[in-house]
């Protein structure tokens, strides 16, 4: 009996597929969770058609087309699909692109049937990632919407990554992990990885700040955003947040700002940090302000600290917050390419637990606040015209975030998703 189960199991994983969705969908008597924090629960029901959310009203609609099918969610409560704001699906073992396609397009099958509709990946090969977000388009793979970056970085990063990864030796050559000497490579190399279907462009190590604020200058000019590491070495914090970019990844770099001098060296900055650099609570408010001042995203990946003994990332959170900078959930951790739990939960119950974010707040920061940092304005809130990426939940989120690892329904472009 045991292995028949054990069967079913793999086999409904194996055929998770796209049900056969009507045109329109009625999810009724629902509670609506919006994903702007500041908007209170309500009691409501959502009319989809066409891929968007039609209507929200108060009341079932008297009137339903026949065609349009009906959920009852009575007890039930809706939030918008969740968004993972840092992954890394275009980095692996490219020698073997079959192999590698296959087991990203399981990774992408997990993240989508745990309720993650859309992902910023924040740097990979571009041309895997474009492959992998056509594929997803199209309906040929079941998956989150993908919006990915390329990597920009000094020629002293490069020459320490030596010949790079496994099929992809011209590290630092490609349109999406380029080398910049100069601000003569900028304005060429953002034209470049614009025409390789980037969104934004990380700012990642061994830039200069007066390099940080021409690629920031010139991502925005060429309608793209900048996304950067907290710490960029030789370049502080402060000279990231200063330069305007959109985003600034990992609280734990932040606490290198308190490092005397103009710049910072690498290897004695993480020295200094495993000696137990203690967190100077003044210089680390005067980083978060300018970051709230300048409406930049923190991008925590707490969970990612936590593994690795970095207890500043909660600490330097937890006061983001407080100091109203806009958090984004990212995990920048691998994912399992079966049918497990996702670490985008685990990200989620520190940014509660140990950040002392409201679940409302924490709702916010893998939704609304990871469409915005990712410039997009069509999803991540549970509004009428808004892209129907939607998760129908058996449990109030607002007490238990444990509730998200088992959406009962998972709702992409107005397409339902069936396990």
């Amino acid at each position: 009996m045991i292995k028949i189960k054990i069967l079913m199991s793999l086999l409904l994983w194996q055929v998770a597929v796209y049900a056969q969705t009507p045109a329109s969908i009625l999810l009724k008597n629902a509670t609506i969770i919006d994903g702007d924090a500041n908007v209170k629960p309500f009691k409501g029901s959502v009319l989809i058609k066409e891929g968007k959310i039609y209507s929200i009203s108060a009341a079932v609609p008297k009137t339903i087309d026949a065609k349009t099918r009906v959920i009852d969610c009575t007890g039930k409560f809706i939030t918008p699909g969740l968004m993972d704001s840092h992954v890394h699906l275009g980095t692996g073992d490219l020698t073997d692109l079959k192999k590698a396609y296959a087991t990203t397009d399981s990774i992408m099958k997990n993240l989508l049937l745990h309720g993650i509709t859309t992902v910023r990946d924040m740097a990979g090969n571009a041309p895997f990632l474009a492959e992998c977000k056509k594929k997803v388009q199209e309906g040929k793979v079941p998956g989150p919407d993908m919006y990915y970056a390329a990597q920009f970085a000094g020629p002293g990063y490069f020459a320490m990554m030596g010949a790079g990864r496994k099929g992809e030796e011209d590290l630092g050559k490609t349109s999406w992990y380029r080398s910049i000497s100069s601000k003569a490579d900028v304005k060429p190399a953002i034209a470049d990885a614009k025409k390789a279907g980037v969104t934004g462009i990380k700012i990642y190590a061994s830039l200069s700040k007066e390099l940080i604020r021409e690629i920031t200058n010139e991502a925005h000019q060429q309608g793209l955003l900048a996304w950067a590491h907290g710490a960029i070495f030789p370049s502080k914090p402060m000279d990231v947040a200063q330069s305007n970019v959109n985003s600034m990844s990992h609280a734990n770099d932040l606490v290198f700002q308190q490092i005397k001098g103009d710049t910072i060296e690498i290897g004695a900055a993480w020295a200094q940090l495993y000696k137990g650099l203690k967190l100077d609570t003044n210089v680390r408010d005067q980083m978060l302000s300018e970051m709230k001042r300048r409406g930049t995203f923190l991008d925590p990946t707490v969970f990612h600290a936590e593994n690795n003994k970095m207890v500043n990332a909660a600490l330097i959170t937890r006061r983001a917050n407080e100091l109203g900078v806009k958090i984004v959930a990212g995990t920048d951790w691998i994912f399992p390419s079966k049918n497990e739990s996702v670490p985008l939960l685990d990200e989620m119950k520190l940014l509660a637990v140990k950040c002392g974010m409201s679940n409302l707040q924490v709702i916010e920061a893998a939704s609304l606040n990871g469409a915005l940092v990712t410039g997009l304005k069509d999803r991540g809130v549970v509004r009428a015209g808004k892209r129907a990426d939607l998760l129908i939940l058996n449990a109030d989120p607002t007490k238990s975030l444990e509730t998200f690892d088992q959406p009962e329904f998972v709702i992409q472009k107005g397409k339902i998703v069936k396990k």
